[in-house]
């Protein structure tokens, strides 16, 4: 399970936009390209689709260059698996890479596609060609650790984890919230309850540590602690900004919990909605 969100841009139009079917009719200048690359990438809060629908005018532009061109199938990429459409998110992130190898960003992103898929070793080699190619980026140490989950390898997703919070102190990625779950996987509960504490001082009231502590306390047989956790995890204002696995996760954990303590219909009605959200969601509680 990972909280990072792609990085986005302003929505932008560029003159020669054709009643929605993104027609170019005249060159767009170097300023509009800007302005669509802003929008291409969601920076200022634009919808999947908005994002979509600039990256796909973008691709058609002739006069992009290389690193642009990459940038902009990355990031429709990411508009692709926001909308939990994989397939179309895949093919997009292979084109990146085609247009452009050098780019940590396209093996970044196809990494994190094949992760959704469950694809996890071929998520493992592209991470380790994102980081090859860019060792100084947090966000690729944290998303190789959860493939390191995904494989059981728990000692070596730790290792990534203590290497993003080193090159990332502030911790804007939550690494410290996924150490507190690698830790609970491996059953060291008091140190996943340290790591989960800090995570909520350092992200006070967002969601994604309250679900990783919801997932602890129910690991640690603690029921009432772990729905209560869960609660305040779904009621947190940052949680539709999520992706629909991080969404769906902590009612799919609230689910179990609920199971677990005799509540069969709410906790059906709750892994319910969670599947369809995040038809795999399962998975993250195997």
């Amino acid at each position: 399970m990972s909280p990072v969100q792609p990085a986005f841009y302003p929505r932008a139009t560029c003159l020669g936009i054709v009643a929605g079917i993104l027609a170019i009719t005249a060159p767009c200048a170097a300023q509009d390209v800007n302005q669509l690359m802003s929008q291409c990438a969601g920076k200022h809060g634009e919808t999947d689709d908005e994002m979509i629908t600039a990256c796909t005018t973008l691709v058609a532009l002739p006069q992009l260059d290389t690193r642009q061109r990459s940038l902009a199938y990355s990031y429709r990429a990411s508009g692709y698996q926001l909308k939990n459409e994989l397939d179309r998110a895949l093919a997009d992130a292979n084109e990146a890479i085609k247009v452009d190898a050098s780019s940590s960003r396209a093996f970044y992103r196809r990494g994190d596609i094949y992760k959704n898929l469950h694809q996890n070793e071929l998520a493992l080699q592209d991470f380790n060609e994102a980081i090859r190619l860019d060792p100084k980026v947090p966000v690729y140490f944290v998303d190789r650790s959860n493939s390191y989950v995904n494989l059981k390898q728990f000692d070596l997703a730790i290792r990534d984890l203590d290497e993003a919070l080193r090159l990332d102190p502030k911790d804007d990625i939550n690494a410290i919230s996924n150490r507190c779950n690698v830790f609970t996987l491996k059953g060291e509960f008091d140190a996943a309850l340290s790591d989960c504490q800090k995570g909520m001082q350092m992200h006070p009231g967002e969601a994604y540590p309250l679900s990783q502590l919801g997932f602890l306390y129910y690991k640690w047989g603690k029921l009432d602690d772990s729905i209560a956790s869960y609660d305040a995890a779904l009621a947190a204002p940052d949680l539709a900004s999520y992706d629909p696995y991080d969404r769906a996760y902590p009612l799919y954990g609230r689910g179990l919990a609920r199971l677990k303590k005799g509540d069969k219909a709410g906790g059906d009605a709750d892994m319910a909605v969670a599947v369809a959200i995040a038809k795999d969601i399962a998975f993250e509680f195997e």
